[in-house]
């Protein structure tokens, strides 16, 4: 008989290349972090080589370790995995694709990145911005540009008010358009929408 412990540990040692379902990804995960297995860990992400040392600074500590599992743990049933084009996520019956129209996908995108914001959550707020701002950004310097630059104010009321405007999805990208050549302009990024200008 398997325990969890040893059903994870088996999957595991079949290595990354082995397709599995993403819950056994995270359950793996968290279970190596909970055992300080902090390098099997990093194993597990999409990170590069440059990001191993964070990695392995960030949860040397064992408190960080194991709150960093209780949200993986507490994720898992929400899991959604997403394309372009598809998005599939986990339901009390299995995988299930999620029919959605092509508009909502950025629309939710815009949803999160407002939400954040309000929330002061400026780390995932900057993980939302797109390539080029996230290279000019830190999460700290959106927080400063935020709290000090009275555009961005007014940019983040652009944003709401193109939550209610139709939105254009083109190759490769989304735009709200706001009038007055204004617009919110979102493009895809590895799979996912991200915010590239809110002019």
């Amino acid at each position: 008989m398997f325990t969890r412990r040893t059903l994870v540990a088996c999957l595991f040692l079949t290595g990354c290349a082995t397709t599995r379902e993403p819950t056994s990804v995270a359950e793996a995960y968290a279970l190596a972090l909970e055992e300080g297995r902090v390098q099997d860990a990093y194993a597990l992400t999409a990170g590069g080589p440059d990001d191993e040392a964070v990695f392995l600074e960030r949860y040397a500590d064992a408190e960080a370790r194991s709150a960093r599992a209780a949200d993986v743990r507490t994720g898992a049933p929400l899991l959604e995995a997403r394309a372009p084009s598809l998005t599939v996520a986990q339901t009390p019956e299995g995988w299930r694709v999620v029919e959605a129209r092509p508009t909502d996908v950025p629309r939710a995108a815009l949803r999160r990145f407002i939400d954040n914001v309000e929330a002061r959550e400026w780390k995932a707020a900057w993980g939302q911005l797109a390539g080029p701002l996230r290279a000019r950004y830190t999460p700290e310097r959106l927080r400063e540009d935020f709290e000090r630059e009275p555009l961005a104010r007014e940019r983040l009321r652009r944003a709401k008010l193109a939550l209610n405007t139709h939105v254009r999805v083109g190759a490769g990208e989304a735009v709200f358009p706001l009038g007055d050549e204004r617009a919110v302009r979102l493009v895809l990024e590895d799979g996912e929408y991200r915010i590239a200008a809110i002019e």
